[in-house]
C-alpha cells in the first residue's frame, strides 16, 4: 500500500534537516581549524621576533665589550704618554748638569766670570744716525741744533701736520679756558740769516749765539716748530705756559728747551718753543724727563762755541 503523500512530505523534511544539521556540524568543526592555524602562526611570529631581540642583545653586549676595551687601550697609551715627557726632562736636565761640571772642572774660574757678567748692566742702546741731503736723522727724527745744521735750500714750508696738531691742541685749551695761538713758526734760512745777523750787529757774536740760532741751525726751517703766544721770560708761570707744559704732548709736540737742560740743548729754558714729534715720541721723551738731546745721545754744541752773558730773550 502506497504511504500517504503527506508522510512523503514530512521524511522529505526530516531528511533536509538532517543534511542541514550535519553541514553546520562540518562548518563547526571547520572553524576550529583556522583558529588553530592563526594561533600557530602567531607563535611562530612571536618566536621570531623573540629571536631577533636575544640576537640584538647579544650585539648590544658585543659592542659595549668592544668600546670598553678601545677606552681602556687609549686610557692606558695616555698614561703611558704621560710618564714618558715627565721622565723626559730629567734625562737632558741629568746630562746638562755633567757637562757643566765637566766645564767648571776644567775652568774654574768660568763660573766667577759668568756671576761677574750677570752683574753687569746692559749696554745702552744705539741710535740710528742717517745723514741725507744734508739733514741728520736720529731713529728717524729730523734733528737741527747747534751740532747739526740743515742745508741753506731746504725750505719745506711749515708743516701740515705740525698745523693741524696745533690746531687741535689750541682748541682743546679754548675748551679749557686758554688761548694759544702761534706767535712765530717757519723760517727760512736766509729769514733766520738776517734774525741772527741783527742780533750780532747788535750784540757781538758771542751774545748772539745765546740769544738765536746761526743760519741753518735753527729748528725753525724744518717747518716743525713753534713759538707760541709770548717769546719772553714773561711767558714762563702763566696759564698758558703751564696748560702748554701739561698737555703739549698729548698732540705730538714736546718743550723742545726744557728747564734745567741748557747743558744739553744749548739754549736757556725756553718755555714758548714747541716741536711736533708725533704723540708716541713726545709722549715718551715728556715722560722721560730728558731733553731731546739725552733721550737721543746726541750733542748741541757749535765747533767754536764759547759762553756768554745771559740774557732774558732768545730766538732759537
Amino acid at each position: 500500500m502506497n504511504e500517504p503523500i503527506w508522510r512523503s512530505i514530512i521524511d522529505d523534511g526530516r531528511s533536509d534537516d538532517h543534511q542541514d544539521a550535519g553541514k553546520e556540524q562540518e562548518e563547526t568543526k571547520a572553524e576550529p581549524d583556522v583558529e588553530e592555524q592563526q594561533r600557530r602562526i602567531a607563535e611562530k611570529l612571536a618566536r621570531k621576533r623573540a629571536a631577533r631581540l636575544e640576537a640584538e642583545r647579544k650585539r648590544i653586549r658585543k659592542n659595549r665589550i668592544i668600546a670598553a676595551c678601545s677606552l681602556a687601550g687609549v686610557i692606558l697609551m695616555a698614561v703611558v704618554v704621560v710618564k714618558a715627557a715627565k721622565s723626559s726632562p730629567e734625562e737632558p736636565q741629568t746630562a746638562s748638569s755633567a757637562v757643566s761640571a765637566e766645564a767648571q772642572t776644567k775652568d774654574p774660574g768660568k763660573k766667577a766670570d759668568s756671576s761677574s757678567a750677570a752683574g753687569k748692566t746692559d749696554p745702552v742702546p744705539e741710535h740710528k744716525v742717517e745723514q741725507t741731503n744734508g739733514m741728520t736723522f736720529v731713529d728717524d727724527i729730523l734733528i737741527v741744533n747747534k751740532t747739526y745744521s740743515l742745508p741753506r735750500d731746504y725750505a719745506p714750508g711749515v708743516s701740515e701736520v705740525a698745523v693741524n696738531a696745533f690746531n687741535r691742541m689750541s682748541e682743546a685749551a679754548a675748551n679749557d679756558g686758554v688761548s694759544l695761538w702761534i706767535n712765530s713758526g717757519y723760517r727760512s734760512y736766509e729769514e733766520q740769516e738776517e734774525l741772527y745777523n741783527g742780533y750780532a750787529w747788535e750784540r757781538g757774536a758771542e751774545e748772539a749765539d745765546l740769544v738765536s740760532s746761526r743760519p741753518g741751525h735753527s729748528e725753525h726751517q724744518t717747518g716743525l716748530a713753534f713759538d707760541v703766544n709770548d717769546t719772553s721770560f714773561g711767558f714762563e708761570g702763566t696759564e698758558a705756559s703751564d696748560w702748554l707744559k701739561e698737555h703739549c704732548c698729548e698732540y705730538g709736540f714736546i718743550i723742545r728747551f726744557p728747564e734745567g737742560k741748557e747743558a744739553s740743548t744749548g739754549y736757556e729754558y725756553e718755555p714758548w718753543h714747541i716741536r711736533y714729534l708725533g704723540k708716541k715720541i713726545a709722549t715718551e721723551v715728556t715722560e722721560s724727563g730728558l731733553s731731546l738731546e739725552e733721550y737721543l745721545g746726541i750733542t748741541s754744541e757749535y765747533p767754536d762755541e764759547s759762553a756768554g752773558e745771559d740774557s732774558s730773550e732768545t730766538h732759537a
